[in-house]
């Protein structure tokens, strides 16, 4: 870029050397000089071509022009690393939910019930899933004993994630009420700590789901409410898009 600057008596004044790689000096008798301004005084000017130093009256002079080199270009920003758009939960990992139906021992296989996830679920920091995604299930097997004769029973799974909208297939084991290990397990997933002391406050529900289910006398029927805490194992897999 170069920028013209007539030479006025009030910056030769200045007495200033202005620093310019190459310098362009026009005359009055059509001569252009090719060097190095070197600075001035009122009434003259200082210029260094490849002839030596010169020295010119400014009245003779019909302008100055600095060459300036171009701007070096900014080096480029470093490109922002990715986050990880989705993450695989192991087969192992526990799924904490809140029961959302009443199911029992007196519905058919393949009833739909729906829960709740507890707390958030992820890998590495992501999370996968929040606290309460919707998490649908199913009667995989049920019988309701006689009033004499036998014991009822009842096998819950858990079948669907829903994440964004969108359903995702899971594959888990059958249920277990949630023991005390379950509970601190979801504590450390807990966003506050009220919501610890409320997952807390609910162990005993489950475990008395539990007792109940494994102390029924015969011909009793086997009913988890709404509002219990359950506990599924992913039996498979299963990658998930983050939620964060």
């Amino acid at each position: 870029m170069k920028t013209k600057i007539l030479l006025l008596t009030s910056l030769a004044l200045l007495g200033l050397t202005v620093p310019a790689p190459a310098d362009i000096l026009e005359l009055k008798n059509g001569s252009v000089l090719d060097g190095k301004y070197a600075g001035g005084t009122a009434g003259t000017l200082r210029f260094e071509t490849s002839a030596g130093l010169q020295v010119i009256e400014t009245s003779q002079i019909i302008a100055l022009t600095f060459t300036t080199p171009a701007a070096a270009a900014p080096a480029p920003a470093p490109a922002p690393v990715a986050a990880p758009s989705s993450v695989t939960l192991p087969a192992g990992t526990m799924l904490l939910v809140r029961m959302m139906d009443s199911v029992s021992s007196r519905n058919q296989a393949g009833t739909p019930f729906t829960t709740k996830l507890e707390y958030d679920l992820g890998v590495g920091g992501l999370v996968a899933v929040k606290g309460g995604a919707v998490i649908y299930g199913r009667v995989a097997s049920s019988s309701q004993a006689g009033r004499a004769l036998g014991r009822s029973t009842l096998d819950l799974r858990l079948t669907q994630i829903t994440i964004g909208g969108q359903p995702v297939p899971i594959l888990t084991s059958g249920y277990k009420a949630a023991g005390q290990a379950s509970i601190a397990k979801a504590a450390k997933g807990a966003a506050a700590g009220a919501a610890i002391g409320a997952i807390a406050g609910d162990a005993g529900k489950g475990a008395a789901i539990g007792a109940t289910a494994g102390a029924l006398t015969k011909g009793q029927t086997i009913t988890i409410p709404p509002g219990v805490l359950l506990e599924f194992t992913l039996t498979q897999p299963v990658t998930l898009r983050t939620a964060n």
